[in-house]
């Protein structure tokens, strides 16, 4: 075993016979980039680093993110919503919070740093207007990352949104087909360009952005260039009762019929949040045709249960999803992007709706965030720990309040544990985050520039809002600003 370095810790979660399994008092053997095993016992001479009472368990795997744009809508998209568009934000102040190229480094930096901490080595970046700084940002940090290249409809930057509210309830769609053309020859080349750079950690994944920002003959051609370049697909699906809706009266089908009819389905496709579909109690439309559709493609699902939770929306069940044949997965998409609560909330809202403890367990969602999340991006090399997969792996300490006493060490995780749980993570055999710091990222400065950006966005809402109004009346502060009297 030369060349290999060993991991001693009190818990390895590790791949066995198709599995996860717990290892007690094991070791992890590590040589480059790779797993070289797991082990009960080691050579007496053998090089080990005796991380003391951790669990180490594979990187997280998380399938849904938007690093350059989530932190613009932080203490703004909370609480709010527009009586017309079912109390959804998403058609009506999309644009109004943009904070420009230097705001969009400043989050993405800042935002992949919250995801590395939170255990997650791998990420699908959405990616937009900047998706190249993105993808540049995650190489430079030591992540793995499969970084989107936009389609829509409209302008490059999404200045001009494709979604218009000219009076604040009613919804036009203003598709331009031509534009749209230009953006998949320019993601493309953004593809090509990025794939596989950062010493392969960095993947190129066709995203066009959602159903109803795309054109039928748009999606048909995203599908066919990517079995042409053999890449995976991610879109934005069935997100909002609206878009079930508005797909409905232009199309004659569900979004999850359109996506099954323009090649947007698939083993090789990432539908992000995919909640309104046929039998949701939102949709005055009954059955399982779009679940049947979904399983029987093998299709994957991002679940995102925080960003949709604030505005009272979740999956009807997890469980069924499952049942049905749909690969289940775990996204942060906003804000917090810490997989760690994600999965929590998965957990505890899947029990909710469902009505009772035995749905959503630890495991179906342990699961999501490591082996499913691998197979929805073709890898059997990540989110496990066996011999010949990328040394991708998060070390846990278990001496704090929120993780002790630990009998299962994935239930504590799912149901305990925080970001501040996470001591290391490992991409690729090497050490990225350590002591619960990102190496090289200054988080306070990157905050304190961040805040003087955004501020100066805030001060300049009301000339951005279709409706001329200001931030503290598109959202009104939770508690008013105090002035002496």
């Amino acid at each position: 075993m030369q060349g290999v370095k060993f991991y001693k810790a009190k818990y390895i979660i590790v791949w066995d016979e198709g599995q996860h399994k717990t290892l007690e008092n094991g070791y992890l053997g590590v040589s480059g980039d790779t797993v070289t095993g797991f082990f009960t016992k080691i050579p007496k001479d053998a090089p080990f680093e005796d991380l003391g009472n951790v669990a180490i368990t594979p990187g997280f795997i998380n399938m849904h993110t938007h690093p350059c744009e989530v932190y613009s809508l932080k203490s703004y998209r909370e609480d709010i919503g527009n009586p017309y568009f079912f109390e959804g934000t998403l058609y009506d102040y999309a644009l109004v919070m943009s904070l420009g190229e230097r705001g969009a480094y400043l989050q993405a930096k800042l935002n992949l740093a919250e995801i590395l901490k939170s255990g997650c080595t791998t990420t699908l970046i959405y990616g937009g207007g900047y998706s190249k700084t993105e993808g540049e940002l995650a190489g430079e940090m030591g992540m793995r990352a499969y970084v989107g290249g936009p389609v829509r409809a409209g302008d490059r930057y999404e200045e001009r949104s494709i979604w218009d509210s000219p009076d604040g309830h009613s919804l036009i769609y203003n598709f331009d087909e031509k534009e749209g053309f230009k953006r998949i020859e320019e993601a493309q080349h953004l593809l090509e360009e990025i794939d596989g750079t950062y010493e392969g950690r960095i993947r190129g994944i066709w995203a066009p952005t959602q159903t109803m920002t795309c054109t039928p003959a748009m999606l048909k051609e995203v599908r066919k260039r990517a079995d042409k370049m053999n890449m995976r697909i991610t879109i934005h699906g069935a997100e909002s009762p609206i878009e079930f809706e508005s797909c409905i009266r232009m199309f004659g089908k569900t979004p999850v019929q359109l996506m099954a009819d323009t090649g947007m389905l698939g083993e090789d496709v990432t539908v992000a949040h995919c909640l309104y579909i046929t039998g949701h109690n939102m949709i005055n439309m009954a059955g399982d045709k779009d679940l049947r559709l979904l399983g029987d493609s093998k299709t994957t699902v991002a679940h995102c249960p925080l960003a949709l939770a604030r505005s009272g929306n979740t999956l009807q069940s997890f469980t069924k999803y499952q049942e049905y044949g749909v690969n289940m997965t775990i996204g942060t998409d906003t804000f917090p992007s810490d997989i760690i609560q994600e999965m929590r909330y998965a957990a505890c809202l899947g029990k909710i709706v469902e009505r009772t403890t035995f749905a959503v367990s630890a495991r179906d969602i342990f699961y999501a965030a490591t082996v499913n999340g691998a197979k929805a991006l073709g890898r059997n090399d990540l989110g496990r720990l066996e011999k010949g997969c990328k040394a991708d792996f998060v070390v846990f300490q278990l001496n704090s309040i929120e993780m002790s006493p630990v009998r299962d060490v994935v239930k504590n995780i799912i149901y305990s544990a925080t970001r501040h749980s996470v001591d290391r993570v490992y991409v690729a055999g090497k050490c990225v985050v350590r002591d619960g710091k990102v190496s090289g990222v200054d988080e306070v400065e990157l905050a304190r520039e961040l805040q003087e950006v955004s501020e100066g966005s805030w001060s300049r809402t009301a000339s951005h809002d279709r409706l001329g109004r200001d931030v503290d009346t598109l959202s009104p502060l939770a508690c008013p600003t105090y002035h002496e009297k």
